[in-house]
């Protein structure tokens, strides 16, 4: 059976960096509401906050599996990405990129960011492949009017100190935060109305007459609207396994490193660096002297000893002097791919709403997506979700789905490259 919460083998290294917080009850006993979110998390929020916004003195509450910040949302890379980088249209991009520069602005503020913080972000071509793939992109972000600037091969050098690229494409606007933090600082600053439970697990939906029910271990909630926020888990509580699969990618954190050390990873401030292929390897500086390295996709499944060994692969690639620093800590986490990269976002029943299928781009979009629903919920004005993202395209069931998957990667993988 499919699992309906994340069951992490790991601590995440965002979570140890940063432990503190005080913890939100669990959900107790029969509770009758108005709304329930499922998932505490960047769209469950942004659902939360927009439903409180446009539904003054209602009772919205959220559940979320585990402690805020130990889930999916605390154990990304921290881009905040204002860049449409995919989109059917160049109208639809600049629209999106005009939606994802106001998401940043609000969760910015919400969470009191330092509005001073600087870092370039940027992707990285490490391959003559990697390059055409950069330049199919600037002429993309070109089209749609979106800000970008090249990087030459010295600029690139000087940027993160390694030799390993050939050239990048800078994307303005970027920011670059610890997750685990930003999503905890959100939560802290839901408005009246708004009820976040730690450890609350949704186990069951159903559906009773006129209302929706949510079990959880030591409660059940009763609301006339459910908003399934919860990615690929959703498949466990009955919905949306047809459109997504849950995919594991992998980070980890090298311990604090000396200062003059990490002057010479970072020259010229931090850094954050996406890769020109989507298998490729994401690097980033953090603000207590680390460097992060992200990569490799494991299928439904959480990876091993053998992970921690790739990971070490891509970041001695680079850095050769840090081969003997290891990995302070490392860790998977979750994403929920469709076979389209569109998301399953809407109406499934009367009163049951979702946004499925992040596609590795969580912060600004997640928030963006969870408040577009909840205006659609509330039958106000709202984005064209399908009209620039698309619609989340059918999948075939097991084993042709993993087959599939893997042999997919397999392909990829190979045309990575360099970008590993």
């Amino acid at each position: 059976m499919t699992s309906t919460h994340p069951h992490y083998l790991r601590h995440c290294g965002w979570q140890v960096v940063d432990s503190d917080g005080a913890a939100a009850a669990p959900l107790q006993g029969p509770v009758h509401c108005d709304a329930v979110v499922i998932g505490a998390g960047y769209t469950g929020l942004g659902i939360a906050r927009t439903l409180a916004s446009l539904r003054p003195g209602a009772d919205i509450r959220v559940l979320e599996a585990d402690a805020v910040g130990a889930g999916s949302p605390g154990r990304n890379s921290g881009f905040m990405l204002e860049h449409a980088l995919a989109a059917p249209s160049a109208e639809a991009a600049q629209s999106l990129y005009q939606a994802y520069r106001a998401v940043h602005h609000t969760m910015a503020t919400l969470a009191n960011l330092d509005q001073s913080a600087t870092a370039t972000v940027f992707k990285g071509a490490a391959s003559q492949r990697g390059q055409h793939h950069l330049q199919a992109m600037a002429r993309h972000l070109e089209a749609s009017g979106q800000p970008c600037q090249w990087l030459d091969r010295d600029a690139v050098t000087a940027l993160t100190g390694s030799h390993h690229y050939r050239q990048g494409l800078a994307l303005p606007g970027s920011r670059l935060v610890n997750p685990r933090q930003l999503i905890r600082a959100l939560v802290a600053s839901v408005p009246a109305g708004v009820t976040v439970h730690e450890h609350s697990p949704a186990m069951v939906i159903s559906r009773e007459r006129d209302r929706w029910l949510v079990r959880t271990p030591n409660g059940t909630a009763y609301a006339g609207q459910v908003f399934l926020a919860n990615n690929a888990f959703a498949a466990g509580l009955g919905y949306g396994r047809a459109y997504s699969v849950k995919i594991f990618t992998y980070a980890g954190l090298t311990p604090r490193l000396p200062a003059p050390l990490f002057e010479s990873l970072a020259p010229g401030g931090q850094w954050g660096l996406l890769p020109a292929h989507r298998l490729g390897s994401t690097f980033r500086t953090t603000e207590d002297r680390r460097l992060m390295v992200r990569g490799m996709y494991g299928y439904e499944h959480e990876g091993g000893q053998e992970v921690a060994k790739e990971l070490m692969r891509s970041l001695t690639r680079r850095y050769p002097q840090l081969r003997s620093l290891g990995l302070e800590h490392w860790w998977g986490g979750t994403t929920s791919l469709t076979f389209n990269g569109a998301p399953l976002w809407g109406q499934l029943e009367p009163g049951l709403f979702a946004s499925i299928g992040c596609n590795g781009v969580g912060i600004l979009k997640g928030w963006l997506l969870g408040s577009e629903l909840a205006r659609l919920a509330c039958q106000q004005p709202h984005l064209d979700v399908p009209g620039v993202l698309g619609r989340a395209a059918w999948m075939p069931p097991e084993p042709f789905r993993q087959l599939g998957f893997r042999a997919v990667s397999a392909v990829e993988k190979h045309l990575a490259g360099a970008e590993k």
